[in-house]
């Protein structure tokens, strides 16, 4: 469902695209866009689109497209941050690959594709190569000109980024999928994306990354986000077994929204790494 809004003639409140930014969430479920206000307008945020589908590969693209041109409020001219969750990505060392192009071809010698298609995060010591389905990143460049693209790993990789005494575990979970990006000391040692049915596979995937990195539960910090009912319920099975366990609730004006677009929208200005 995407939100009506009045034909541009009458859209004074927004035509001043300055004083507002746009959030975009693309994934292969659902297509999310936000307007948000200049602190000095005084207003909530608008829900611009709101569309949820099948998952499947299959004319995905043509679904993306038609979102955005059923919705033209997103093509003007704002500042915008663009988040594609995709359960393909691939982390490389920075200073083994040390251009995009690089990073490219060694997801494409992974994954298959076309390296046109492949967008990367320059996260400082790693990068993050990511796509969703073909011919999407072109689209957006067209679309959005100058916008922020972002895998929704790189953003929960960045909210971690501060060095801690042992390990941080940060958990988001989703529809169908999760995210787990583990921390020593600061420095990355995993990011992973694992598929769910029952919140027993979401713990299992937690235990066994652990395990994986003996990281042992007196020694780490667990931050849950994302789907409320499932990482409260899984927060309460693991408690007594961790050292500290945390949830983080990612709310705009009241109402839940994806993770990694809380992340985009409140991230700090001094983090200057994007890609475009």
């Amino acid at each position: 469902m995407s939100e009506q809004i009045p034909p541009y003639g009458n859209r004074s409140d927004l035509l001043d695209t300055g004083q507002w930014h746009l959030a975009v969430d693309i994934s292969r479920h659902g297509f999310g866009a936000w307007l948000l206000p200049d602190a000095s307008l005084g207003r909530a945020p608008r829900v611009i689109i709101s569309q949820t589908w099948h998952p499947s590969e299959e004319g995905l693209l043509e679904r993306i497209e038609d979102a955005v041109y059923d919705n033209p409020t997103v093509l003007d001219d704002y500042s915008a941050d663009i988040i594609v969750e995709s359960d393909r990505q691939l982390w490389l060392p920075s200073p083994l690959y040390p251009n995009d192009d690089d990073c490219a071809e060694a997801y494409v010698g992974i994954y298959g594709g076309d390296i046109l298609d492949v967008m990367v995060n320059d996260m400082g010591k790693e990068k993050c190569a990511f796509m969703l389905v073909p011919g999407l990143r072109s689209f957006m460049q067209r679309s959005f000109p100058g916008a922020r693209i972002w895998s929704q790993q790189s953003l929960l990789r960045e909210a971690a980024i501060q060095p801690h005494d042992s390990f941080k575990c940060l958990v988001d979970i989703r529809e169908t999928s999760i995210d787990i990006v583990l921390l020593r000391r600061g420095e990355l040692l995993c990011v992973s994306t694992h598929l769910w049915k029952k919140e027993t596979d979401i713990a299992y995937a937690i235990l066994n990354i652990l395990q994986t990195f003996e990281a042992s539960s007196a020694d780490t910090e667990i931050v849950f986000s994302g789907l409320r009912e499932a990482r409260q319920n899984i927060g309460k099975t693991l408690t007594p077994y961790f050292k500290t366990i945390s949830q983080k609730n990612h709310d705009l004006d009241g109402k839940e929204i994806p993770t990694a677009v809380y992340l985009a929208i409140n991230r700090k200005k001094r983090y200057a790494h994007h890609t475009r």
